[in-house]
């Protein structure tokens, strides 16, 4: 499917992306889901202008794509055309829902110059944070605390997961 075909499906309640060319559905969250999500975001508006900070179902056109992170922080000077962002965002949050696959999610991101990608894992109460360094994508699973460059910022699993 193009963007313009996906861009004319009707609305639904949850969440759709365009990964190559394909669409996936995700169902509306549930209930600890969403309450995860809004704490990421209230963490990261302490530590940045409120105007750089997305809550989900904020889309980003990605390639020929569409990808909605669950919370995102766009660059300084992200790039739009008349109705969208467009490229990727400098952090994406992705948390985990079951059965989600990441991998497309990551090349996509990083092919369109994300800094960072945080997936969070609920059930795990895990975080592991993607960046790119010299054309390698680097995996670091957060033990206990992760400092986010693009930030400036230090945060706690035990904030993320309190």
């Amino acid at each position: 499917m193009t963007f313009a075909e996906f861009e004319l499906l009707p609305d639904i309640e949850g969440k759709r992306e365009l990964i190559e060319g394909e669409v996936t559905i995700m169902p509306p969250p549930e209930l600890a889901h969403s309450r995860l999500g809004k704490r990421i975001f209230i963490l990261l508006l302490a530590h940045l202008p409120e105007a750089r900070i997305w809550p989900d179902h904020t889309g980003f056109r990605i390639g020929k794509g569409w990808i909605e992170p669950d919370v995102s922080v766009s660059w300084p000077d992200q790039r739009r055309d008349e109705k969208y962002f467009v490229g990727s965002p400098m952090i994406a949050v992705e948390i985990l829902s079951p059965a989600e696959e990441i991998d497309p999610k990551l090349t996509l991101y990083f092919a369109e110059g994300a800094l960072e990608v945080w997936v969070v894992d609920p059930k795990r109460k895990t975080m592991t944070v993607y960046s790119q360094q010299n054309d390698q994508v680097v995996r670091r699973v957060v033990d206990r605390e992760y400092r986010s460059e693009g930030m400036q910022a230090t945060f706690s699993l035990a904030e993320i997961f309190e």
